[in-house]
C-alpha cells in the first residue's frame, strides 16, 4: 500500500469522465520486445481522443482513439523483426470504443475494420517471411485479433493505450487508497494486477494528482509498477500527463519499462 502523507485534514475528491470533447496526447513508450537477446523498443505516438455521450445511455461514453504519428526506435535486432512489430501494431491505429463512466473498456465497435486490416497484413507476411516462428507469431497474433476480449486486454497494456484509456474514473482520498485494475505485459505473458491508487493533492484549480502503486504477485516484487497521474476537472476531469514505470525482476536480472503521457 502507497504511504500517505500526514495530513491536517483529510482530502476527497470524485473524479468524473468527461461527457464529450477531444484532446491530443503525446504517448512515449519503451518496453523490452526480446528478454533473451534485451531488444527494447521505444515508440512515440501522437494520438487523437475523442468522447461522446449518448442521452439514452448515460454510463457509456463513445471514445475515438486515432493514431496521427507513430515512431519507433528500437535498440536492436533485424529488419524483419522491426517491419514485423511496426506493421501488426498499426492494427491499432484507429480504434472505436464504448467506454464506461469509470474508464473501463467494455466493448470495440470497428471490430470488422480492425480484422479487415490484419487479413492484409497477414497476407503480406506470407508473402514476405518463411519459417516456423513466423507462422508461430501469426497463429498468436490471429488468436488475439479474433477476440474482442483478448483485443481489449492487448490495447490495456501500458504500451499500448492502457495508460491513456484506464478505470480512474472514482472516488479518491489522501488517507486510504482506491483499486484500480491493470494489464501488464511480461517476460511470461499478459497478467491482470490491482493497483492501489492514493489522492497526493487536489487544488482549487481543480488540478488533481494521483499516486499508483502495484506489485505482482500481490506483495511481492516479480513486477512492480510506480506512476503518477495529473487531471484537470472535476465534473469533467481530463488527463493532464501521466508517467508510469515497471521493473520485472528475474533473479539477477531486471527489466525496466515506462511510459509517459502529455496532453498536448
Amino acid at each position: 500500500m502507497i504511504p500517505s502523507k500526514y495530513r491536517f485534514r483529510t482530502q476527497e475528491i470524485q473524479l468524473n469522465i468527461p461527457k464529450q470533447g477531444m484532446n491530443k496526447y503525446l504517448i512515449e513508450s519503451t518496453n523490452f520486445i526480446n528478454y533473451s537477446g534485451e531488444i527494447r523498443c521505444s515508440r512515440k505516438k501522437e494520438v487523437s481522443l475523442s468522447m461522446e455521450y449518448n442521452e439514452d445511455q448515460p454510463y457509456i461514453r463513445f471514445v475515438n482513439v486515432e493514431i496521427e504519428n507513430d515512431n519507433f526506435q528500437f535498440s536492436d535486432g533485424s529488419f524483419a523483426m522491426q517491419d514485423i512489430i511496426k506493421r501488426t501494431a498499426s492494427v491499432y491505429n484507429k480504434l472505436n470504443l464504448q467506454v464506461s463512466y469509470k474508464g473501463q473498456i467494455l466493448s470495440i465497435d470497428n471490430m470488422d475494420e480492425l480484422q479487415e486490416k490484419w487479413s492484409k497484413i497477414k497476407m503480406y507476411f506470407e508473402n514476405k517471411y518463411k519459417g516456423n516462428q513466423i507462422q508461430r507469431f501469426i497463429l498468436k497474433t490471429e488468436a488475439i485479433l479474433n477476440s474482442e476480449e483478448e483485443i481489449i486486454k492487448d490495447i490495456s497494456l501500458y504500451h499500448n493505450f492502457g495508460g491513456l484509456i484506464k478505470s480512474m474514473y472514482q472516488k479518491y482520498s489522501s488517507d486510504s487508497c482506491s483499486i484500480t485494475s491493470q494489464y501488464l505485459s511480461t517476460k511470461y505473458g499478459k497478467v491482470a494486477t490491482e493497483e492501489d491508487v492514493l489522492l497526493q493533492s487536489a487544488k482549487e484549480t481543480e488540478d488533481v494528482q494521483l499516486q499508483l502503486q502495484s506489485h505482482y504477485p500481490k506483495n511481492k516484487e516479480y513486477v512492480s509498477v510506480n506512476g503518477t497521474y495529473n487531471f484537470k476537472g472535476i465534473l469533467e476531469s481530463w488527463l493532464q500527463r501521466a508517467v508510469i514505470s515497471s521493473i520485472e525482476r528475474y533473479g539477477r536480472q531486471e527489466y525496466h519499462n515506462t511510459v509517459s503521457i502529455i496532453q498536448l
